[in-house]
């Protein structure tokens, strides 16, 4: 048996044990999805697993992907979360061999909770390391899903000097028109993340654009520019 099974064996446990009904239920409603939780607190679920590293060593990649999919294959909602958790703590294996096992996580990925950190923190960092990886980005901003709209344009969220600038406008202006939310406050984020790198491009872009972009998208880029001019009066 592998030991990846003892290690997610582990987890459940713990998380059995420190969840609570009440909570539980008031994640469920507060993020309006049927997926039900144990009610574990983020806290909690970091110290759970800070256990489970001490209890199981992921020796390569092979039981880093293994274990990724069991928790992410769980009923219960912290387990997406430890998957993310651990997706992003063995660094060692964020690479294109995992890219495959990010896509599968992504094709049920149904809330922000879980498709940001997916979006942000795990694919955009392996399509950062392999450019050829952006053709999926053109493909997901012309899909009718609006999770894979939003990781369009989420995958950009770090890349700070190194982003694909002509590749992120050109997304931002295909997907103006969405009348999404979850579209339009994304297009938003990554503006005001891009504007930590070059304040004066985004002002412009933002500019040059303002009968395209939505107040929404405008209002989470211009945070950052808010905070600036307030600083310069």
């Amino acid at each position: 048996m592998s030991l990846v099974i003892p290690m997610v064996i582990l987890m459940q446990q713990h998380l059995v044990a420190a969840g609570s009904t009440l909570v539980a239920k008031k994640m469920q409603y507060d993020l309006n999805i049927r997926q039900p939780f144990y009610g574990v607190s983020p806290e909690k679920r970091h110290k759970i697993f800070k256990l489970a590293q001490a209890h199981t060593t992921i020796h390569n990649i092979e039981d880093y992907q293994r274990l990724l999919l069991w928790l992410w294959s769980g009923i219960y909602r912290e387990e997406r979360y430890l998957a993310l958790d651990a997706g992003e703590y063995y660094t060692d294996y964020q690479t294109l061999a995992s890219f495959d096992i990010y896509l599968e996580m992504l094709d049920t990925a149904d809330n922000v909770d879980i498709l940001d950190r997916l979006a942000s923190n795990l694919i955009g960092k392996v399509i950062l390391q392999h450019r050829d990886l952006e053709r999926y980005l053109i493909q997901w901003r012309e899909s009718d899903n609006v999770w894979l709209k939003r990781a369009s344009l989420l995958a950009h969220l770090h890349h700070q000097q190194q982003t694909n600038v002509t590749l992120l406008t050109e997304t931002i202006l295909y997907l103006a028109a969405d009348k999404s939310m979850l579209v339009q406050q994304a297009m938003g984020q990554v503006l005001n993340a891009y504007s930590q790198i070059d304040f004066a491009f985004v002002d412009s872009f933002i500019k040059n654009n303002i009968t395209l972009l939505t107040p929404l998208c405008r209002r989470e880029a211009r945070k950052l520019t808010m905070m600036v001019n307030s600083t310069v009066n």
